[in-house]
């Protein structure tokens, strides 16, 4: 074995134009597949981190208005046991409160625009400045209780800009009018027309003006998406004492439990055209490089045939010359694989140091976002390392198979 691979490691420095031609597409494959799956993910991370994690949770809980009033004391006592429930269930990653009013108005002097008023909590915001492109400004309204944020699409239809202020009026839970002055903290690209009309504001201060105590809205993030309708049921079994199988958005005494699944099947119809498109393009990329492998496979052996007859004329078996040719294609492939994968780690790495591939506008409403973050992973090099290694090796056997039909004189005929 040891001089079968002395061999092949001769051969492959002796045959250097057919190994750089290999190499070469080998590389490009290598850098290609890498490419593709790091996009697939970092679109997955998107859709599901982004637009799943911060604009639905995994599982949210919606309490009704009459739970949320300051007359009803049913409600703090409800929100105590709900948190009591999220904080012991060891599935649940994390959870965050938001204030999401039904009927909002951003109030213009002799101007009103419709708005979905969201109040969220400051630790979102590291979230909300990676979902949302923030153009001028900053996302720190959780410092400023009188902050908004609203998007480039408002902001051009009213001209309006940074520091200008404005009201929001809104039917609160017990039903008065309340009217405040805001300003404008910062604007940002909305990523689809449903969050173009998204006014975000400090949770206390959305809290403060929508007059209730609770928050309308708990989204829960959980570890494995996986387990999402499972993790609703159980939830709700916890809280209510009772089972319940249906695989719907629950309707209990005073909130509704629903998952992503349920208010956004968009996302979950993307997530899987993106996986299963990528691995499309992958997969048809392999196939043309496979055939392209194969065709300078059989024209190597076939310029090398006098130095296999040669060595089939000094004792060695037909299986032994085989074994020297599938080396060189493993040794071509390693080496190759490597330097594939250091220019596409490089790749990737430039790339998100230049904050991800703009894609347009019009990407924004499938993807969540205009710009995507190419991300890879272990799992993403080991199975292209597992491609670049099998398929020249399947492309060798088969080209080898020619060796089988010819006679050691028809090989030491010049070509």
């Amino acid at each position: 074995m040891k001089s079968f691979i002395k061999l092949a490691i001769r051969n492959v420095k002796r045959n250097l134009h057919s190994t750089l031609l290999n190499g070469v597409g080998l590389t490009l494959s290598v850098i290609v597949l890498l490419l593709i799956f790091s996009l697939s993910r970092g679109i997955e991370e998107q859709i599901v981190s982004r637009s799943i994690k911060f604009e639905t949770g995994a599982l949210a809980l919606n309490f009704d208005k009459t739970t949320m009033s300051h007359k009803n004391e049913f409600g703090d006592t409800l929100l105590k046991k709900v948190v009591s429930v999220l904080k012991s269930n060891p599935e649940i990653g994390d959870y965050s409160y938001r204030i999401c009013p039904k009927k909002s108005l951003l109030y213009l002097e002799n101007n009103t625009q419709s708005i979905h008023l969201i109040g969220i909590q400051e630790k979102e915001l590291p979230i909300l400045s990676n979902q949302l492109k923030i153009l001028s400004g900053e996302a720190t309204f959780g410092k400023k209780s009188k902050g908004i944020l609203i998007s480039n699409g408002i902001a051009d239809a009213y001209h309006l800009k940074i520091k200008d202020e404005c009201n929001i009026m809104l039917q609160t839970v017990d039903g008065s009018i309340n009217l405040n002055n805001f300003s404008i903290t910062g604007i940002f690209r909305y990523t689809s027309q449903m969050n173009k009309e998204n006014v975000y504001m400090n949770y206390n201060e959305a809290k403060s003006l929508y007059n209730t105590n609770l928050p309308s809205r708990i989204l829960l993030n959980i570890k494995d998406l996986q387990q999402t309708e499972l993790l609703k049921i159980n939830l709700f079994n916890q809280l209510k004492h009772k089972e319940c199988l249906s695989s719907k958005p629950y309707q209990c005494d005073g909130y509704t439990i629903s998952s992503y699944t349920d208010q956004v099947g968009m996302a979950k119809t993307l997530s899987k055209f993106n996986r299963y498109g990528m691995l499309s393009i992958a997969t048809f990329l392999i196939l043309i490089s496979f055939i392209g492998f194969w065709s300078m496979q059989l024209e190597n052996i076939h310029s090398r045939s006098k130095e296999i007859g040669t060595l089939l004329s000094l004792g060695f078996s037909r299986l032994s010359v085989k074994s020297i040719f599938l080396y060189e294609s493993i040794l071509i492939s390693l080496f190759y694989f490597i330097i594939g994968a250091v220019i596409a780690l490089i790749l990737i790495v430039g790339i998100n140091l230049h904050e991800g591939i703009y894609l347009g506008d019009n990407a924004s409403f499938a993807f969540g976002s205009s710009i995507v973050n190419p991300l890879l992973n272990e799992n993403d090099l080991f199975l292209t390392f597992i491609m670049i290694i099998c398929y020249p090796l399947l492309a060798t056997l088969i080209s080898l198979h020619t060796l089988n039909k010819k006679k050691i004189i028809q090989l030491l005929k010049r070509n």
